[in-house]
């Protein structure tokens, strides 16, 4: 093997090794300070049949981060199993509900909306994860 060969069989190690190195320090640090948000979502006393809560951090509250979400079924949600966990911090809660109620899959596939665009301010707290319970009334539609 000439030197060449071996200068550029060096570099490719090299190049690989660094890859792998930015890549797990990427991946890890940031996913582990995530918080896990889990609970309830009603709608005038009935579970939620389906919908989405998203968690933005309030920057107005000077918090900054990624948006937090989970999918909502059957009144229960967790960002652990059907979405993105949290920064800690304050946060402004967004719900879209649905009713699974006269479906049309191309244009209402998940039913009439029961609530679009519902908000509340909550404060996640680093370490623990989150239990929240949410009621929204005929009044916040």
């Amino acid at each position: 093997m000439s030197t060449f060969q071996n200068f550029r069989h060096a570099c490719r190690v090299a190049a690989a090794c660094l890859a792998v190195s930015l890549l797990a320090a990427g991946c890890s640090s940031k996913e582990e300070t995530l918080q896990t948000i889990s609970g309830r979502v009603t709608y005038q006393g009935n579970p939620v049949p389906i919908g989405v809560i998203q968690f933005s951090p309030d920057a107005a509250a000077g918090n900054q981060g990624m948006v937090g979400f989970a999918e909502i079924k059957e009144g229960k949600f967790n960002t652990a199993e059907s979405g993105r966990g949290v920064e800690s911090g304050p946060l402004t809660v967004s719900i879209d509900a649905y009713s699974m109620q006269n479906v049309q899959p191309d244009i209402t596939p998940h039913g009439k909306a029961l609530v679009i665009g519902y908000k509340q301010k909550i404060t996640v707290e680093a370490g623990t994860p989150t239990e929240l319970d949410l009621e929204i009334g005929p009044q916040r539609r």
